[in-house]
């Protein structure tokens, strides 16, 4: 069953179907089963279903692995296949296939060894920094359930969007129709019908502003030097930084730092996240930009500025989409959100660090390319 359902090769109704149809082997062991003076299974039966139950499974597993196009889940499968089948196949020959012909000897016992050593592999992969491990299981499926997250939210803004401007739309309709009748109204009619005129359009002016910036980012990672991008962005900040009084630092550890991202998103994350460090500037103000080789193949991105920074409640809730403290109609709350998400769909992170009064720190962890 474990076979069945991770392959997700099979609709959900035969799955319902099937586990109760393989559960009845089980069933009839418990009658062939002796309970006295010890609890020994009738390894004879367990030969003729246990055994195709688990080469089936086995197969499934493989097939599954050689059948999966999303790279990332092909990985997991992998991962999965390598830890549990040596586990598997001992207990099959020893637990299984040798009990039917010798319960004499305590062959299964060997299979011990076979369970430390796959524990031993399961630890390598789960905590290797440069290989598939690192938790990568783990980070593959939150970065699949944020993008399963975000595509719901995406679909849900784009319907509210559409209803609005639908409505919108016959509002403007029935305006037109009034002001073709303007001479025949009073002086307060026309001065209602301006003051709805003027709230649809800036209605219609928010809606289509919110449906631009919750358009899905579609993520293709090339080669960047991300100094190279860090730079020009930079440059053309550096009018409103002037205009600001705000000064720049650098320090790139690295004269070259290659990653792999998508260049435009990339830029339009240094971007928007520049632009919150001088917002958070209450005169005079200093940003630091930072970039550094990180331990295992990562190049980290840091920005510090000495702000008037983040409080501990709202910190936890700055990446949530639509969540923002800054008081403004054309803010929406989703700049925070779609860096998140831009690093997310990019195999990077992003870690925010703040105190009130004393700044904030973002840190973006990109994939290095040699």
């Amino acid at each position: 069953m474990h076979a069945i359902e991770y392959s997700e090769r099979f609709p959900d109704k035969v799955i319902r179907i099937l586990k109760y149809i393989l559960f009845i082997p089980i069933l009839f062991m418990l009658k062939t089963t002796t309970y006295v003076p010890d609890i020994v299974p009738d390894f004879t039966s367990l030969l003729y279903w246990g055994v195709p139950y688990l080469l089936i499974g086995y197969a499934l597993h493989i097939y599954s692995y050689f059948t999966e196009l999303d790279p990332e889940k092909k990985v997991i499968r992998f991962t999965t296949f390598s830890i549990m089948h040596p586990i598997m196949l001992s207990a099959l020959v020893f637990n299984y296939i040798i009990r039917a012909f010798d319960n004499k000897d305590q062959y299964f016992r060997i299979v011990v060894v076979f369970v430390l050593l796959s524990f031993i592999l399961f630890l390598w992969k789960a905590l290797d920094k440069n290989g598939l491990g690192s938790m990568n299981g783990i980070k593959i499926y939150r970065k699949q359930n944020h993008i399963k997250t975000n595509r719901a939210i995406l679909t849900g803004t784009n319907l509210i969007n559409h209803a609005i401007k639908n409505q919108v739309y016959k509002i403007n309709t029935g305006i037109k129709l009034l002001k073709r009748n303007m001479p025949n109204l009073t002086p307060v009619s026309k001065e209602s019908v301006d003051m709805i005129e003027s709230s649809s359009t800036h209605l219609m002016n928010m809606v289509e502003t919110l449906n631009n910036k919750t358009q899905e980012i579609k993520i293709i990672k090339t080669k960047n030097d991300i100094n190279q991008l860090l730079d020009e962005v930079l440059e053309n900040l550096k009018s409103e930084f002037r205009e600001r009084n705000i000064s720049i630092q650098k320090h790139y550890a690295l004269d070259e730092a290659l990653v792999l991202c998508a260049k435009a998103p990339t830029k339009e994350v240094f971007m928007n996240l520049l632009r919150n460090s001088m917002e958070a500037m209450e005169g005079k103000g200093q940003i630091q930009v930072r970039t550094s080789k990180h331990i295992g193949n990562k190049i980290v991105v840091t920005l510090s500025d000495n702000g008037i920074g983040i409080a501990a409640d709202h910190l936890k809730h700055v990446k949530d989409p639509f969540f923002t403290t800054k008081k403004t109609n054309t803010n929406f709350g989703w700049g925070l959100y779609y860096c998140y998400d831009v690093m997310m769909k990019s195999d990077g992170s992003l870690a925010i660090d703040s105190e009130v009064n004393k700044g904030t720190t973002i840190k973006l962890t990109f994939l290095a390319k040699g």
